[in-house]
């Protein structure tokens, strides 16, 4: 029929696919720089990665010096790609030039994919399946959204690299296949298995022996050479995951020789199950009838799977997977056409029928399972990244800093100062002449408590003055006589003229503070409360506000002695000023699905000083609350199965 041949018409497919390549770059490009401008990037690996092309233009090495004292990320990663990308930031120099570069790149993988789809499957609909479903793989997706990594542009180097092997177009197939292994340490080990399916499936054993050789020598001046030669330690300190089964890479191989058993304990285990399953599905496990194709990323799954890092094997977050879903996909191209042959063969269902019926199973899986854990916005994961009004505010700190000064910078604030010769993750300060943080944000990998003691001893003990502070931001300068007072505008990150209160009431403890009510907020498994105070009078001491949840058996299960409240440490009542509403929220954390959220006020540090207490007295609530422990504290809700018991 006409309507066939249109659909079959090679120029219209090829429109499908870059239509499809097209929104994916649009979209995925808009998103992680909207997540990098609401500040959802971080100095791991984002600021690092920027620190390094933009040394690497002015003739520096690599430098990384986040992290520790090497200088160089050769001490870690052999991710020489970051120096043959550096030149874009001739055009414009910015970490959002790589997270569009990484969207790109990803985005082209799909074009090999189609075309070898349609090598092998025809030129016909069916075809369109593999390149969406490559596009709309969530562990793909997620890669793309953390930071910016040379590891997941492997995802769209690689096929490529196959296809120009498929098509025995070999100088290609060498220029690619240096790409690949200039991405990560362990890469060449992929190149080297493309080298194997040159030598056995194509029968070339002058390019599979090249390849082979090139991968194997990579991958050993890789990580016995230049990773030791710059690591103070002498060895990659990833190793560290794996030291369970040997020292090293050829530790881990004679264990396999020697104790096989220990690699299948490694091996099986609940999540990695659980990590196979989730990586096959969306193409409904069609890629195990292409194992030809899928054995090529054997050393990849190895790598990840031996490791004892959740982090590595976790799928869709990182973006450790995003060299194995190419070769997934490709493999299933490979998988459906070896099935619809047999369907045709040994029941006589015609080809384009049985193609037709497999590949529409595919999209199915694909589609269903993007539903529910994509990243797209018709994801289950999509979460559009918000820029607030604090967000826009750093810019004005990020001006107050010197290009050529050594910085010292919180993880989130990190990317946004790091093209400069050296800059350090807060709260590394080493020499640096400029320190910034933000109290608001989580303060990983520092305590909350840590980081204001280590706040108190740069301003009393290494010269370092308030240089500028606002809305829970702080700009230090190492520069005597620019003082050390916090000005009242830093405090407005705690303060509230019109809050939003899910649960309003009017509790007073003694005669000093009013809670006007509570929010609770639920975030998967964790749980935080949102309460919001004004001081009745003015205050001459600062007061501990003590909320907890507790279980039924009156066991306490969580409070602010091990997470405390932002606002109790930097905005304690005793700078309250009557009349303000002033916001606290507990840290977020797993308390279950059934609770109680429980207040009290102690004019102390001890909760078990009964006397410390202050008497609370319940005017009015939209929820049934009641006091105990002699009306010191005041149940505030009762959750059952993750919802507020409301009367």
């Amino acid at each position: 029929m006409d309507w066939r041949r249109k659909a079959s018409d090679p120029r219209l497919l090829a429109a499908v696919v870059w239509t499809a390549i097209l929104l994916y770059v649009v979209v995925f490009s808009f998103l992680t720089v909207l997540k990098h401008e609401a500040f959802e990037t971080t100095a791991f690996d984002l600021g690092n990665m920027d620190q390094a092309v933009w040394n690497s233009l002015r003739g520096r090495l690599l430098p990384f010096t986040n992290w520790g004292e090497e200088g160089t990320r050769l001490a870690y990663h052999v991710d020489l790609i970051l120096i043959l990308i550096s030149p874009l930031y001739l055009v414009y120099s910015d970490p959002r030039t790589l997270l569009v570069l990484q969207t790109v790149v990803v985005a082209l993988g799909a074009w090999p994919i189609y075309l070898l789809a349609r090598e092998r499957l025809g030129t016909n609909p069916a075809v369109l399946v593999f390149p969406l479903s490559y596009l709309l793989y969530p562990a793909l997706e997620a890669a793309n959204m953390f930071d910016f990594h040379p590891t997941t542009l492997v995802a769209g180097l690689f096929p490529f690299a196959f296809y120009f092997l498929e098509k025995r177009r070999y100088a290609l197939f060498f220029l690619l296949a240096v790409l690949v292994m200039c991405c990560k340490e362990e890469m060449p080990l992929l190149v080297a298995m493309l080298g194997l399916y040159a030598l056995l499936l194509q029968r070339n054993w002058r390019v599979g022996s090249a390849a082979i050789a090139l991968g194997m020598v990579w991958f050993v001046v890789a990580v016995y050479v230049i990773i030791p030669h710059f690591n103070p330690e002498g060895h990659s300190p990833y190793l560290g995951s794996y030291s369970h089964l040997g020292e090293g890479p050829m530790g881990i191989l004679k264990t396999a020789l020697t104790d096989p058993m220990a690699i299948v304990r490694t091996l099986f285990t609940r999540e990695k199950l659980v990590y196979l399953r989730d990586l096959f599905t969306p193409v409904g496990f069609l890629c195990l009838f292409g194992p030809q194709v899928l054995l090529l990323c054997l050393p990849t799954l190895g790598i990840i799977l031996l490791s004892s890092d959740p982090q590595v094997y976790t799928l869709e977050k990182f973006h450790y997977a995003s060299p194995l879903v190419p070769v997934v996909v490709l493999s299933a191209v490979y998988g459906t056409a070896f099935l619809s042959r047999k369907l045709s063969a040994k029941w006589h269902v015609p080809g384009k029928r049985s193609l037709y019926f497999i590949s529409g199973f595919v999209l199915l899986c694909t589609l269903l399972y993007h539903g529910a854990r994509g990243f797209t916005p018709v994801g289950g994961n999509f979460a559009l990244p918000t820029v607030t009004d604090h967000d826009r505010l750093a810019k004005e700190f990020f001006a107050l800093v010197p290009q050529e000064a050594v910085v010292s910078a919180q993880s989130r604030l990190n990317p946004h100062l790091s093209q400069r010769e050296k800059i350090y993750m807060f709260p590394r300060v080493e020499d640096a002449e400029y320190v910034f943080f933000d109290v608001t944000a989580d303060s990983w990998p520092i305590h909350p408590n840590d980081q204001y003691r280590l706040y108190r001893a740069l301003i009393t003990e290494e010269g370092f003055g308030v240089l500028a502070a606002g809305d829970g931001y702080i700009l230090l300068h190492r520069e005597p006589g620019i003082g050390d007072e916090l000005s009242d505008e830093f405090y407005s990150f705690a303060r509230r003229e019109e809050p939003e209160i899910e649960y309003p009431a009017q509790i007073e403890f003694g005669d000093v503070l009013r809670l006007l009510g509570f929010s609770l907020a639920r975030d998967g498994d964790t749980t935080s409360v949102s309460l919001y105070w004004i001081a009745l009078r003015p205050l001459d001491r600062d007061y501990r506000i003590y909320p907890f949840f507790y279980d039924d058996a009156g066991r306490i299960i969580e409070d602010t002695s091990l997470r405390p409240m932002t606002t109790a440490i930097w905005y304690p009542t005793g700078l309250w000023k009557p009349g303000e509403i002033v916001w606290m929220q507990t840290l977020p954390w797993d308390v279950g699905s059934e609770f109680h959220v429980a207040l009290g006020v102690i004019d102390g540090d001890n909760w078990s000083e009964r006397e410390d207490r202050l008497q609370a007295d319940v005017v009015s609530s939209t929820l049934d609350v009641f006091l105990f422990d002699g009306d010191t504290a005041v149940q505030l809700a009762e959750v059952r199965s993750g919802e507020v018991v409301a009367p």
